[in-house]
């Protein structure tokens, strides 16, 4: 049989004005400087965490990196407008922002908690398994303490279990993977944007043979969401997906 099993994990970023009035950026041909703050779950400034790019800067260095002050501040120069910014700390350990040419931004760190809405009660899709299982099975139970990223969350209609059963009752085992006898899990993340339309699907976890483009094509395929609220807002917020693949011998 093949099993698909499926978490969510959803988090917020966003850019506000907040600095500009401070700082004023030397923007260089084809790069930006990228002012930002980070604060903790409980709304308290980051101090002491370290940000990096890895973008390639102008003259072939490779990545900026800064440390948060006091406030939480910190300013990247010089860095690619699509870059991704990791992020560094005690308590963190190598957490992935996607920018997408903001100049300013402000991020909220992980709660010590999960939001994994799916981890007690996993949606699971089986099917026969063609071929003997001659490797063990990637263990995803980690995948439950991923953190969860949010400010306001946004919400699929009729809220997350009906988007569970959205995809449950659509996602199938794709016959390439069966016949190749592959297995693992797949993360998607997506952005939730203003007006409730899904856009810029990234794989941030994959496994091929026609498991990726599957999960992608089903979320892309559902309704429009109710957006992110910030400051009485609506805003902008990534979700993301996970969805085991798993093959059985029952």
């Amino acid at each position: 049989m093949k099993i698909i099993g499926i978490s969510i994990l959803c988090f917020l970023y966003s850019t506000t004005t907040l600095l500009a009035q401070e700082i004023e950026p030397t923007v260089s041909k084809d790069t930006i400087n990228l002012i930002g703050v980070l604060f903790t779950s409980t709304g308290s400034p980051a101090a002491n965490v370290l940000v990096r790019s890895q973008g390639t800067l102008k003259g072939g260095k490779t990545g900026a990196i800064a440390v948060t002050d006091e406030n939480g501040q910190f300013a990247l120069n010089g860095i690619m407008p699509n870059d991704m910014l990791t992020i560094t700390g005690v308590r963190y350990s190598n957490l992935h922002y996607y920018n997408k040419g903001s100049r300013l931004m402000v991020i909220f760190l992980p709660a010590e908690t999960t939001n994994d809405i799916a981890a007690e009660n996993p949606i699971e899709v089986k099917a026969k398994r063609i071929t003997p299982k001659t490797t063990p099975s990637a263990d995803a139970s980690s995948l439950k303490n991923r953190p969860a990223y949010y400010l306001a969350e946004p919400e699929f209609p009729g809220g997350s279990k009906r988007f569970l059963d959205y995809i449950n009752n659509r996602i199938a085992y794709p016959d390439k993977a069966v016949k190749n006898n592959i297995e693992g899990t797949v993360e998607v993340s997506f952005i939730v944007g203003k007006d409730g339309h899904l856009n810029n699907f990234i794989i941030l976890k994959g496994i091929g043979y026609d498991c990726d483009s599957e999960l992608v094509k089903i979320i892309q395929q559902s309704p429009t969401w109710k957006p992110a609220i910030m400051n009485g807002v609506p805003a902008t917020a990534t979700v993301s997906v996970s969805v085991k693949f798993t093959l059985t011998d029952d």
